[in-house]
């Protein structure tokens, strides 16, 4: 039979291994108001306690990137989570980085302040506490009792982003990283630090910050985490999570002028009820009247007024959190609101048996499918090609119909060739759809590939010879200094008007962060895609090019294969050259 516990070796196994629990009866910190308290864990916090025990549960790394709203008690409770396993496991080494060294010796602070009010039969041995260092291990200068009785020989060491002593040497166990999006050369300081945390179960990463505009390593790192590029589990704590967010009436009165505030309604142009937009939150998140009455309260007083100030300091959404630092090119009013309506997609790809395209659900495919294709129905797909490497731009196909709105999406890393094979069974899935693949650069591998597959149903450009007086068609869209400002002026068009339906949050946040830029010219935010910008304008122009309108008519050969007359290899013009004799003709 095991040997039952004692009463102290019960409580020492509880100091342990439960966390909460020794956090809750061990623990003080400083609140807000400057008081020592015990310390509560709040909503937030218990949600990110939730996903540990997750992880540990499934064997799963703990590597996690929190996106929050300000003041919400991550810091406190990730340092919380460090000392608990610092001060109770031997050979341990944690490190607090944040952006700044007012910042990380705030955290550290908080570390040295769980030590000094600790119970004393808690306390391990502490050799020194300075500045930068907290070290668990017998301070004796006796060998001999040093070797007999070493303490933890664990240790928390504090560093500030872009300083010398952030470096690439030794092991870290747990790495608490503050405030990343505002770290100088933030890509450089992760890069050597998460090469010290050895791939193990018992080892913890956080990267927490609030947002700092779209692009930028925590951008990017958001990002891939939220596409499953990455094995960092994304967080995401909205205000309202926060219990202390909400600030009462003064009277009865005001109560009610603010309520019939929230509660009104006008018309659009096209006469449809228009709720405000506290109305929308409320009734989306749940939230009290008392929740909206300090959102008001704190856009005029901790946001200078500016609603978009608010909305990245104290976000409701994910994509709320991170606003362009440049110019926006597509309107964010309209853009919020298809955040609204987006929807899950159905993940999958597709495969060719025996002649037939069938969909295979699969969470990691490249297919994100919103709406399977109806019998009958017209679909156009416009494609963005990418060279493929697996740290590079997305290649991306999008599917369309004629009454505009997007219902699939390829997206995804592949080789131009094989994107080629891809595309037409996802031409075919959807009922033969009209075809429009870019032809810049790798575009042209991609279109030779689906011309060896020996799909029909093609986008060719028209061009006027003017010396030859004739039209003549090259295979593919080309994106260049004279249509791309077309295409992309004209999706502005349709996204400000939303005549298209977007069900995607992928395409939306691409959509917010593709900038005008100084230049005049329109381009993704610096740490930034526009793979489904380009994909979705050249969608938009099949679409508008109406059925069949620009290739010729399909002709069937003595095989009873559909071909059009250009379709050959040999007859495509070459898209990238730009003859002094042509020029395209307006779509």
């Amino acid at each position: 039979m095991a040997k039952q516990m004692t009463k102290q070796e019960l409580f020492m196994y509880k100091v342990r291994n439960d966390r909460p629990w020794f956090m809750k009866n061990f623990l003080k910190i400083r609140d807000k108001n400057a008081n020592l308290i015990d310390f509560k864990i709040n909503k937030a916090q218990e949600a990110f306690e939730e996903e540990l025990k997750k992880c540990e549960k499934e064997g799963k790394l703990k590597r996690f990137i929190i996106l929050k709203a300000r003041q919400m008690g991550f810091s406190t409770f990730t340092e919380g989570l460090i000392y608990h396993d610092t001060s109770t496991s031997p050979l341990k080494t944690s490190m607090i980085i944040a952006h700044e060294d007012s910042a990380s010796q705030n955290l550290f602070n908080m570390s040295k302040l769980f030590y000094e009010e600790m119970p004393d039969i808690l306390k391990p041995m502490k050799k020194y506490a300075n500045g930068k260092v907290l070290s668990f291990e017998n301070p004796t200068t006796d060998d001999r009792e040093k070797k007999e009785n070493p303490g933890l020989r664990s240790k928390i060491t504090v560093s500030t982003a872009g300083t010398v002593e952030v470096g690439r040497s030794g092991t870290i166990h747990n790495i608490h990283a503050s405030e990343v999006a505002f770290f100088p050369d933030a890509k450089t300081t992760m890069l050597g630090l998460l090469q010290c945390v050895p791939d193990a179960n018992n080892t913890l990463v956080v990267l927490e910050s609030t947002a700092n505009g779209i692009g930028g390593y925590f951008y990017e790192q958001w990002q891939m985490a939220v596409k499953g590029d990455s094995d960092f589990i994304p967080l995401f704590y909205p205000w309202f999570f926060d219990p202390s967010y909400k600030k009462n009436f003064i009277t009865d009165e005001q109560r009610e002028e603010f309520m019939n505030e929230v509660n009104s309604t006008t018309f659009d142009e096209k006469g449809n009820k228009v709720h405000t937009e506290e109305y929308n939150l409320m009734k989306e998140h749940c939230l009290t009247y008392e929740q909206l009455f300090w959102r008001k309260w704190a856009i005029r007083n901790k946001c200078q007024g500016d609603l978009e100030l608010f909305r990245q300091e104290y976000p409701s959404t994910p994509e709320e959190a991170f606003i362009a630092s440049g110019r926006p090119v597509f309107d964010i009013g309209a853009l919020r609101k298809y955040l609204q309506a987006t929807k899950e997609p159905t993940r999958g790809y597709l495969r060719d048996v025996g002649g037939k395209v069938e969909f295979v659900k699969d969470d990691k495919g490249y297919l994100h499918v919103f709406d399977f294709p109806e019998p009958g129905k017209y679909y156009a797909i416009g494609a963005d090609v990418a060279e493929g490497k697996a740290d590079g731009d997305y290649s991306v196909g999008m599917v369309g119909s004629d009454d505009f709105k997007l219902h699939c999406m390829w997206y995804g890393h592949i080789d131009p060739d094989l994107f080629g094979v891809e595309l037409v069974k996802l031409a075919k899935f959807y009922n033969q759809a009209y075809l429009g693949v870019e032809n810049n650069n790798h575009g042209l591998a991609t279109l030779k590939a689906i011309q060896k597959e020996e799909y029909w149903n093609l986008y060719f450009a028209k061009t006027y010879d003017r010396i030859a007086d004739k039209i003549t068609q090259k295979l593919g869209w080309n994106t260049n200094t004279k249509t791309k400002p077309l295409m992309i002026d004209k999706l502005r068009e349709f996204v400000r008007e939303m005549y298209l339906d977007i069900p995607s949050k992928l395409v939306i946040s691409e959509l917010l962060s593709y900038i005008i830029c100084d230049d005049g010219s329109t381009n993704a935010q610096q740490g930034s895609h526009d793979d489904t910008v380009m994909s979705l304008a050249i969608m938009l122009q099949m679409l508008l090019e109406g059925k069949g309108d620009n290739y010729e008519p399909v002709v069937v050969d003595e095989n009873g294969r559909r071909r059009t007359v250009n379709e050959y290899d040999e007859d495509i013009v070459d898209p990238l050259f730009d003859g002094d004799g042509e020029e395209e003709v307006a779509q």
